[in-house]
C-alpha cells in the first residue's frame, strides 16, 4: 500500500507544534509517557487512521511515538515529520 504526504494529512485531524509549547504541563491527559522533544503532534480519531498514519511514518523513515490523548478522545502521534511547520524554531 503507498500512503502519499497528501494522504497523510487526510489522515490526521489535527496538528500542533509540540516542542517548546509548553505540553508538559498537560502530561498527564496523555495514557503513556511521552517526549517533549518532537517538533510535532498529530491527532488521529479511528484505530485504523492510526494504522495507515503509522504506516505512512514507517515508510517515509519518519521515527514517530504514539499515545491516547484523554482529554480529546484521540490517539496522537508524536513526530519531527512536519507538514505544515508548526514547529517551535529554537
Amino acid at each position: 500500500m503507498h500512503i502519499t504526504y497528501q494522504d497523510f494529512d487526510l489522515l490526521t485531524d489535527s496538528a500542533m507544534g509540540w516542542k517548546g509549547n509548553g505540553w508538559e504541563i498537560q502530561a498527564d491527559r496523555f495514557t503513556d509517557r511521552v517526549s517533549f522533544k518532537w517538533a510535532v503532534c498529530y491527532w488521529v480519531e479511528s484505530p485504523a487512521s492510526l494504522i495507515l498514519a503509522r504506516t505512512f511514518l514507517q515508510d517515509h523513515d519518519h521515527p514517530y511515538e504514539q499515545s491516547y490523548d484523554q482529554s480529546m478522545e484521540s490517539y496522537i502521534l508524536l513526530t519531527n515529520y512536519d507538514a505544515h511547520k508548526l514547529a517551535v524554531s529554537a
